[in-house]
């Protein structure tokens, strides 16, 4: 089994962006399916590590489908790299305590919702599991530009197709030059893929033929071609002369 967590959230939907990561378990992405619990405990806990007994408590709440609630903590580093946790601020409405910034565990739909400045900001990480025949396995390497207009939380953009070996895609994606500051921020994703799927998607098909296109004008997705959008840097390969021609 691959798990990614995909977390969504801003300040409102103008700014909101989605961040995908892939988790590994021991050193691997394939991990087995009675270990996933485990995986996602520890993908929490490595984020909270000052809340008591956090592995047990998420490892209940996936059993029994349940939730709980806990504060989050300033993080504070000094000069020489020592690591300590504040308390937040905290208000009491209707008989409820409320905390500045404070997350909440859901076992049942396997979410993380973290909230701050009193639930002005929030941002909710979802753990999704799903199974690939090794026949099926490719790794995807791709540039995500976080929320780059208004009501759009990200843009995945592809410049190699799906690699076979995992190796090779990590490779590829820690040397992936990024977009300057030009351009909306950006990160370089690596991801877990079914090929079968991914390849007969809409999203696949454009990222496919903006590449041959690349290809064919003798353009890079670093060239004054680029557009964040795929159909409409598509649109601007199309406009350009071929290699030949230049």
């Amino acid at each position: 089994m691959y798990i990614t967590a995909s977390t969504y959230g801003g300040i409102d939907w103008h700014d909101s962006r989605t961040i995908h990561e892939q988790l590994k378990s021991n050193g691997s992405y394939n991990i087995e399916k009675d270990k996933i619990p485990e995986a996602i405990a520890e993908d929490i806990a490595r984020n909270f590590p000052y809340v008591e007994d956090i592995r047990e408590k998420v490892l209940e709440a996936l059993s029994e489908k349940s939730c709980f609630r806990f504060a989050i903590k300033d993080v504070q580093t000094d000069s020489e790299g020592n690591v300590s946790y504040q308390d937040c601020r905290s208000c009491e409405v209707d008989g409820r305590i409320w905390f500045e910034m404070e997350a909440a565990f859901d076992g049942g739909k396997q979410t993380l919702t973290q909230e701050y400045a009193f639930g002005q900001v929030s941002y909710t990480t979802a753990y999704l599991a799903e199974d690939i025949p090794d026949s099926q396995l490719g790794y995807i390497v791709t540039e995500d530009f976080l929320a780059p207009s208004k009501g759009v939380p990200v843009v995945q953009r592809m410049y190699h197709d799906i690699f076979d070996g995992q190796d090779a895609a990590q490779g590829y994606a820690e040397s992936l030059r990024l977009h300057g500051f030009q351009y909306p921020a950006s990160i370089a994703t690596f991801l877990v893929c079914n090929k079968e799927k991914v390849t007969h998607g809409e999203w696949y098909r454009l990222q496919k033929e903006a590449m041959e296109l690349m290809e064919e004008k003798g353009q890079t997705h670093l060239d004054g071609s680029f557009h964040i959008f795929v159909r409409g840097h598509i649109e601007n390969l199309r406009r350009l002369p071929g290699k030949e021609a230049i």
